[in-house]
C-alpha cells in the first residue's frame, strides 16, 4: 500500500555525489519537487554539521544519510533542532545498535536495508520507513536485486518502502504499482546541468 512519508512534492529522494556538498544542487532538487538527501558517508562530523546548517539556513527541506553515526553527532544534530530535516537515513549495521534516534521532533527515521529476514533488527529501531538498497545501486549494496528486496519486504513487512537501485523512468512506475512509497536516485541525475560533478 502506498504511504506518503516525505514532505516533498514527489515521493523521490536524490543523493549527492560522494563527498560533494553543493547547496545549489540540493536547492534545484527541492525546486523540482524531490527531497534532496545529503549523503554524508566518508565525511567528517564537522562537515556534516556545517552542511546541515547550510541547508537549514537556506530553507531547503532535506534528508540526511549518515553511516554508523556516533553518539556525539546524533546529539549535536538534535541540539540544532533542524526544522527542515525531513528524514534521517541510517544504514542497518551492528555499529548503531546503542545509539538512540529518538528526540528528533518531526524528523522521520528511515533505515537503509540490504538484507532479508532482519525484521527483528528493524523492529528494534522502529523506523518510519525502509530504503531497500539493491545490488544495482552504488557503494555497499545487497546481494539481492532491488526487485527481490522489494517483493520480500512488501510481503513480509508493514513498513513503507523506498527502492534504491535499478530505478529509472521506465521502472519507477512499475514499482509504484507494486506498492512502494518512493524511490531513490543518485548517479541517474549526476550528469544533469545542475549537478556539481
Amino acid at each position: 500500500m502506498l504511504t506518503r512519508i516525505l514532505n516533498s512534492k514527489l515521493p523521490l529522494m536524490v543523493y549527492n555525489p560522494t563527498k560533494v556538498f553543493s547547496l545549489s544542487f540540493f536547492t534545484e532538487i527541492f525546486r523540482a519537487g524531490g527531497l534532496p538527501v545529503f549523503d554524508a558517508e566518508f565525511m567528517p562530523e564537522d562537515e556534516i554539521i556545517h552542511g546541515a546548517k547550510q541547508l537549514e539556513k537556506a530553507g531547503v527541506l532535506f534528508g540526511l544519510r549518515v553511516v554508523a553515526p556516533g553518539e556525539t553527532l546524533i546529539e549535536t544534530l538534535k541540539e540544532l533542532q533542524l526544522d527542515q530535516l525531513d528524514v534521517l537515513i541510517i544504514p542497518v549495521n551492528g555499529d548503531n545498535g546503542s545509539v538512540s534516534f529518538s528526540g528528533f521532533g518531526d524528523t522521520k527515521l528511515v533505515l537503509e536495508v540490504k538484507d532479508i529476514n532482519i525484521n527483528d533488527t528493524i523492529d528494534t529501531a522502529d523506523p518510519h520507513a525502509l530504503i531497500l538498497k539493491g545490488n544495482e545501486a552504488g557503494g555497499r549494496v545487497s546481494g539481492y536485486s532491488a526487485f527481490i528486496l522489494m517483493q520480500w519486504y512488501l510481503q513480509n513487512s508493514q513498513r513503507p518502502v523506498f527502492i534504491h537501485g535499478g530505478v529509472g523512468r521506465n521502472t519507477a512506475s512499475g514499482m509504484f504499482a507494486a506498492g512502494v512509497s518512493g524511490v531513490v536516485l543518485d548517479s541517474q541525475v549526476w550528469l544533469a546541468d545542475e549537478s556539481p560533478v
